[in-house]
């Protein structure tokens, strides 16, 4: 046996980037790509090929298996569906073999209904008959010429090519049920942490703030947990829990189950926290189905700054953001009503709040089609006193027409009582909708009746490239009370004033393309009266941005007003009602590169002075999961101060430290956020992950990159946590196999799974490590032919050999024997792998066979 190790020769090179190659396509391609290899067969016979060519000499080996690869035997299998290269079923599937011995799939217009071919405009085109037997077998070719099928046996998979314009428009995107993933048994906790010292003069305040969202999926069931911490010298911890509950999906209802603590329905009420039953559609399990809405939430730090967002007095979201503008697009309300609270907390202790308005589009269905929410439980207000009474609600959306959505609802309690009822309409100048609800509430305050009128419009204008995301508008009569409203009149003492209660709202959120080269505009305002509360809250943004060769700027202006007894600013300048900011800002980069830091500059001027930053930004060391912020500050005061911050995206959290300091404070601040999950094969540390997520299994290999998120690969248990998945669609993982070395070999580099909703799925890949051998056979009996198999002691199937008597193969165990098998002949042969040298892609032996 001849040895000769290989390091960098150009065969070397090609297993650099480890894939498991198919040999078998690679023996085929050898063998017909040879000039004058296939026979041209008349039409009435399947295509033949002449084999003798490849050896020259005698008998060639039989190719057969490799040649009809896809072949199957009559019989019934569970097969993958992929209609137009789109996962869209798994069932039984019965092939039967044809009068010219062809092995055809049995398709009835049953199954191609459900697959989402448009089987009406076959019959309209008198193509098929209607009283055509809808579970009989069907000649597809005959039906649609361009029909084609393909089935992978070793895969299980039938891939059916039908014309898009075959396929009817509603199905597109429908993911058969059978195969939503409820995924595997598992825990996790999501949280994002942030901790902060600030140093002045004075004294040295510490705090920390914590959300947490904490799971564990048993079957079916997601039991949930959203909870927040916050502790500071000042002040002692607190816990809050916003809502517990344990959730399930009803399928055959595309509805979710819910239990527990949780958010009434708010399409049609406002949402209330309570404890009890909910049972409502999921529009996600549809295809094509509305996603929900969320506001951005636009403003301008001075300095490294804690930016809080609460709802309803819960804390959503905290973060850490530099230096000037910034957005939080990843915002997720508890319930679709109630405005969110930001507060922006300086470097110096500086603390500057506003209010985002929050509410839904205008309610439009598809004809024929409908969502319904029910309700049932008690009351639960977050501070957990005063009364709690038991309601019930429920509501139905319901599409009329194609352009004509009606709705309505009715919310029940003791003592209380509403009932809404409403429209929706699709217009050429938009979508609106129209509703009105009439309350009746009997309290120790008394008895109120009263309306509310409420008017939402979403439009488009592509003429102008105008975006109205949200216009709505709401009055509501000085007897009007909503389900909070009347417990509120309850618990409270009857010489009590009562809290302010809206008369009329008033919301806008519009963008303005202007044209290629003029920039863009955007406009968000609401503004909102109280019945029994002096003045107004008004809330103002409006902004320009636009590009000067490779720079970006914007204009921006803010604008808020609270009614008296509200205080829009708190901190050393005290509290005042209304305050107008007016910001510049500018950025570009550093130099040519892609990944080039980038400066900018920004100065914001309101009632108190003007504060001014500049700031330089980007990926550390050329990184993408670093990245790096410095920058100096010019207060209104005339005092400088400079900050600098650091995150880093790491495969088991994204972390973040910056400090800042000033002429009369010295502040420092760490940050995590990530999840720990607990599954059974370990425990993994990874990226904050959303509602639903995955769980990538490389068996026994470490060090993966995982997906097209930065950081994220498998640690030493061979697991990785993908962070998001989209839930009832097929979500591709990949695997990313650049930096493996060549004594690894993967059955497959991607895979792809369909998760239901809040489930933890789990893709798992097959790999095997070893070394690689280019195996060169010499048989005593003469030549072993091109096509015959490698097999290992345990027959598994490894490689297939080249005209030159060589293959290569990975083989496990330092020293072993390979089966070496053609027709009905075989011969074995004995190797021994030499030590590894650093380096080394594989090793090159000559084997006796015999």
């Amino acid at each position: 046996m001849r040895t000769r190790h290989h390091r960098h020769s150009p065969l070397s090179q090609r297993f650099d980037q480890p894939s498991r190659l198919s040999r078998l396509s690679l023996a085929v391609a050898l063998g017909l790509s040879v000039q004058g290899l296939a026979e041209a067969a008349d039409d009435s016979g399947p295509v033949t090929f002449n084999t003798s060519f490849i050896q020259g000499l005698g008998q060639p080996a039989d190719l057969k298996q490799f040649i009809d690869g896809n072949s199957v035997l009559p019989g019934t299998y569970r097969v993958d569906f992929y209609v137009n290269r789109s996962l869209s079923g798994r069932q039984d599937m019965t092939f039967t073999q044809q009068n010219d011995g062809d092995v055809t799939p049995c398709l009835t217009l049953t199954l191609l209904r459900q697959f989402g071919v448009d089987i009406d405009s076959l019959v309209t085109a008198g193509t098929l008959s209607k009283d055509a037997d809808t579970d009989s077998c069907i000649d597809m070719k005959a039906l649609i010429p361009q029909f084609s099928s393909e089935y992978q046996a070793n895969l299980l998979r039938l891939y059916l090519s039908i014309p898009q314009a075959m396929m009817s428009r509603s199905a597109r995107g429908y993911v058969d049920p059978s195969l939503w993933d409820e995924g595997v048994t598992a825990a996790f906790m999501d949280y994002s942490v942030n901790g902060n010292r600030r140093k002045n003069d004075f004294a040295t305040t510490d705090s920390l703030n914590a959300n947490l969202r904490n799971g564990l999926n048993l079957g079916p069931w997601r039991l949930r947990n959203e909870s927040s911490y916050s502790k500071s010298t000042d002040s002692p911890g607190l816990f809050n829990s916003n809502r517990t509950y344990a959730q399930r999906d009803i399928t055959s209802l595309r509805s979710q189950l819910t239990v527990g603590q949780t958010y009434s329905d708010s399409e049609i009420f406002d949402s209330v926290r309570y404890k009890g039953v909910q049972l409502g559609s999921d529009l996600a399990m549809l295809p094509d189905s509305e996603r929900g809405y969320a506001p951005v939430i636009r403003g301008v730090a001075n300095s490294n700054a804690t930016v809080e967002v609460k709802q309803n007095g819960f804390s959503l979201y905290t973060t850490t953001v530099s230096a000037g503008p910034f957005e939080l697009t990843d915002i997720y309300p508890s319930g679709s009503n109630g405005d969110l609270e930001i507060s922006i907390t300086e470097a110096d202790g500086e603390v500057r709040t506003f209010t985002q308005s929050f509410a839904s589009l205008p309610i439009l269905v598809r004809r024929g089609s409908f969502r319904y929410n029910l309700d049932l439980g008690q009351f639960d207000d977050l501070n957990g006193e005063g009364d709690s009474p038991m309601f019930g609600t429920g509501n139905l959306v319901y599409g009329l027409t194609d352009n004509v959505t009606t709705f309505g609802g009715v919310m029940l309690s003791d003592g209380f009582s509403a009932t809404n009822a409403g429209v929706g309409f699709n217009t050429p100048a938009g979508a609106i909708s129209v509703d009105a609800t009439q309350s009746s509430s009997t309290t120790r305050q008394g008895k109120n009746t009263g309306q509310s009128l409420r008017f939402l419009y979403s439009k488009t204008l592509n003429l102008t490239g105008t975006t109205f995301t949200l216009a709505g508008y709401r009055y509501s009569t000085e007897g009007y009370r909503t389900f909070s409203e009347h417990v509120d009149d309850e618990n409270r003492d009857p010489g009590q004033p009562a809290r302010g209660r809206a008369k009329s709202r008033f919301n806008l959120t519009a963008n303005q393309v202007m044209g290629q080269g003029f920039g863009s505009l955007y406009l968000s305002a609401s503004d909102q009266t109280y019945w029994n509360l002096p003045g107004q809250t008004r809330s103002l943004q409006a902004g320009y941005s636009n590009y000067w060769g490779k720079a970006n700027y914007s204009f921006d202006v803010t604008h808020t007003r609270y009614a008296d007894s509200q205080s829009a600013y708190s901190g050393q300048g005290g509290a005042r009602s209304r305050d107008t900011q007016a910001t510049f800002s500018v950025s570009f980069p550093l130099g040519d590169e892609g990944r080039a830091p980038r400066a900018s500059f920004s100065s914001a001027h309101d009632s108190t002075g003007t504060n001014s930053n500049a700031n330089v930004s980007g990926y550390l060391a050329g990184r993408n999961d670093m990245t790096f912020s410095v920058g100096g500050n010019r207060s209104v005061t005339g005092e400088y101060s400079g900050d600098g911050q650091i995150n880093a995206k790491t495969p088991y959290a994204n972390v973040g430290a910056g400090y800042s300091q000033g002429r009369a404070y010295k502040s420092a601040n760490l940050s995590a956020r990530g999840s720990v999950v607990a599954h059974a094969g370990g425990v993994n540390f990874g990226q904050p992950v959303g509602e639903t997520f995955t769980l990538a299994e490389v068996e026994n290999t470490p060090g993966v990159q995982v997906g097209r998120y930065a950081g994220v690969k498998t640690a030493a248990n061979g697991y990785a946590v993908i962070p998001n998945s989209q839930p009832y669609r097929g979500n591709f993982i990949s695997l990313n196999t650049q930096d493996l070395g060549a004594d690894i070999e993967l059955e497959s580099t991607s895979q792809q799974v369909i998760p239901r909703r809040g489930a933890i799925t789990k893709a798992t890949f097959k790999a095997k490590s070893g070394l690689r051998l280019e195996a060169t056979f010499q048989y005593l009996k003469g030549k072993i032919p091109f096509g015959a198999v490698v097999e290992d002691e345990e027959g598994q199937q490894l490689a297939v050999v080249d005209p030159r008597q060589t293959a290569l193969v990975l083989v496990e165990k330092t020293e072993g024997k390979l089966q070496v098998k053609w027709a009905d002949q075989s011969c074995a042969a004995q190797y021994v792998m030499s030590e590894k040298v650093p380096g080394e892609n594989y090793q090159s032996k000559t084997l006796t066979c015999q």
